[in-house]
Parts: structure tokens; C-alpha cells; sequence
């Protein structure tokens, strides 16, 4: 999907035209994330609280550290009493779901969107979608809904277990018993809904032709005359003002930026040459964002090949995290 272009939006209104794998790409960089949040939550919550007792230590562990690494550790925690009190680790884990779950919600909602009948972007497999108990021509994108309805859920149990942590005392006390349900509740419904929203994606059918009709609507493209204007060192505020008259006058002719005339540009600039035509197109504007995080299919192309790179050293990792686990099991 690397050339095919799409509206790009601000405030759900039109605002620039996009490369469409750009589109799509922005959540792998969030997910990628998430798998790193994962990775800093196994390394600061790696360490043992064996051989802290009720709280005061125990007499009996001569060797904590040795108990700690054959059990896969990467430590002793420091301080008996902090380490029968700390529930960080519990708490650390249902922020990371959350923010996975926020992330998959974002997903689910464009989704949503997208196979809507005033988008038709994109339609979802049957196997993903339900009818309507009353009404039988609707398809609801079901398993997108629930990714943004599970999203509260995350949060909501995190912001259960940080209600019992606060103000709590230091050591055991029994309120603790409230911080398995959040977890173990968060852990179910994440490994429920990551491989139903990965099979919905997987067979999603995209429509490039529908996806590419909008881009260029509402004058999404008056910003490269702004821009045009700009590297003329023309003050931004006047090539804004420039822009805004450009739409204002095609809006009173009932005509699209790529026809005003000549005369009529350097009406409303002497800067504003013909020549800036070429970048009113959804092409042209497209072409012209070089950034090296820009939407031009070069750059979206370079930053693709190194989002495959980091994926696969996040897979190894993965990989490498899972043998070490199963070692510890099988211990």
C-alpha cells in the first residue's frame, strides 16, 4: 500500500493527503512501544523477595541470592519490609495492559470507521462481524467494538489496584489480597482479544481506489501553498493568509485549488507563481514531505524497512524471554 494516497486527518476533518501505508505503520511504532514497556517491566521487576519473612527477615535463608537465581531471578530485593509491601510489579503490569489495551482501542476505532458505509475503506471478514437482531442488511464490526470496549476495562482495573496501594501501610496487610483479580482479569481479556483483532486485520480487505477518492477534498492541499509561499521567505502568517484567501475565492467560483488562474494568484500574492501548481496535487503534496518521518513514499518506505528491523529483534527478544521462562519451568 506504499503509493496509494488517503485524507489524512486533524479534528476528524480533512487536513492533508497521506501515504495510506503510513497510515497503517503508525500503529506498529505504538505497538512497538508497548513490547518495550514489556521488556523495562521484566528487567526492574526481576528480583527475589525471598528471605524477607512476615517482614523483618528470616533466620532461616542463609543464602538468598543462590535461591534467587535458580529460581530465574536477576537478584534479591534490598529491603525485607518494602519487599512484602511492594506490589509495583502488579501495578506496573496493568499499566503496560492498559496501555496495549489504548493502543488496540485506537486501532479498533479506525476500524470501525473505515468499514463504515460513508468510509468503505475496508471490509471485515464475516467471521469478525455479526448481523443486526432486528435489522438484517447491518454488519457490525464487533470485534473492533470490543477492542475499544476493553480498553476501559483495563484501565478501570488498574485503577482499582492503585486505590487499594494508596495510603496503604508499609508490610502485609490484608487489603493485598485485592491485587490478584485486576491482574489475573486483565491477563484473560488481553489474551482474548490480541488474537481476535489480529484475525480481523489479517482479513481485512482494503478498497485503494475508495481509501485514495477522498484525498484531495475540503482543500486538504491549501497547506503547500502556505508552504509554497514559506520557502520564498515569505512570512508564514501573510502565506497563511494567502492560502486561506486561495480557498475562499475557489469556494466563491466553485472551482479546486489546481485552477486558479494566474492572474488570480498573483492577485492574492506576487510571490504566488504558477509553478506552485505542482504541488497542488495529492501526488505533489504527498512527494514533497521528504522529512525523514514524512508521508513522501521514499521516506515512508525507508522508515518501513526499519520498523520490519525492529520487529524482528523484538521477535528474538520474545524468543529468548519464552526460553528462559521455560527453562525456569522446567527446573
Amino acid at each position: 500500500l506504499i503509493g496509494v494516497a488517503a485524507p489524512g486527518f486533524t479534528h476528524t476533518q480533512h487536513a492533508q493527503p497521506i501515504s495510506f501505508s503510513q497510515e497503517l505503520a503508525k500503529h506498529s511504532h505504538a505497538l512497538l512501544r508497548d513490547i518495550g514497556r514489556i521488556f523495562d517491566w521484566l528487567e526492574r521487576n526481576s528480583k527475589s523477595p525471598f528471605g524477607s519473612g512476615a517482614l523483618a527477615g528470616s533466620s532461616f535463608i542463609a543464602d538468598p541470592k543462590s535461591i534467587a537465581k535458580t529460581l530465574g531471578f536477576t537478584g534479591v530485593m534490598e529491603n525485607s519490609i518494602d519487599a512484602v509491601s511492594d506490589r509495583d510489579f502488579a501495578a506496573e503490569a496493568l499499566f503496560v495492559l492498559s496501555m496495549l489495551g489504548v493502543h488496540l482501542s485506537r486501532i479498533g476505532e479506525e476500524f470501525v470507521l473505515w468499514s463504515s458505509t460513508e468510509f468503505k475503506w475496508v471490509e471485515l471478514s464475516d467471521a469478525y462481524t455479526t448481523g443486526s437482531s432486528i435489522m438484517p442488511q447491518k454488519k457490525n464490526a464487533d470485534v473492533a467494538e470490543l477492542a475499544r470496549g476493553k480498553a476501559g476495562r483495563f484501565i478501570g482495573n488498574l485503577t482499582t489496584l492503585m486505590v487499594v496501594l494508596k495510603g496503604l501501610p508499609f508490610a502485609y496487610n490484608r487489603d493485598l489480597q485485592e491485587d490478584k483479580e485486576p491482574v489475573f482479569d486483565s491477563i484473560d481479556q488481553m489474551l482474548i482479544l490480541l488474537p481476535a483483532l489480529t484475525g480481523m486485520i489479517e482479513t481485512a480487505k482494503f478498497d485503494v481506489g475508495q481509501i485514495s477518492k477522498g484525498a484531495a477534498d475540503n482543500f486538504s492541499l491549501a497547506t503547500e501553498i502556505a508552504d509554497f509561499l514559506a520557502k520564498k521567505q515569505v512570512p508564514f502568517s501573510q502565506a497563511h493568509e494567502a492560502a486561506g484567501a486561495c480557498v475562499r475565492l475557489c469556494e466563491k467560483e466553485g472551482i479546486t485549488l489546481d485552477k486558479l488562474s494566474k492572474a488570480q494568484l498573483l492577485t492574492i500574492h506576487p510571490e504566488l507563481t504558477e509553478d506552485v501548481k505542482e504541488f497542488l496535487t495529492v501526488n505533489g503534496a504527498i512527494s514533497s514531505r521528504t522529512s525523514s518521518l514524512g508521508t513522501a513514499s521514499s521516506s515512508v518506505s525507508n522508515s518501513i524497512t526499519a520498523l520490519a528491523k525492529e520487529i524482528s529483534d523484538a521477535d528474538a527478544a520474545i524468543s529468548n524471554q519464552r526460553k528462559r521462562f521455560s527453562g525456569m519451568i522446567s527446573q
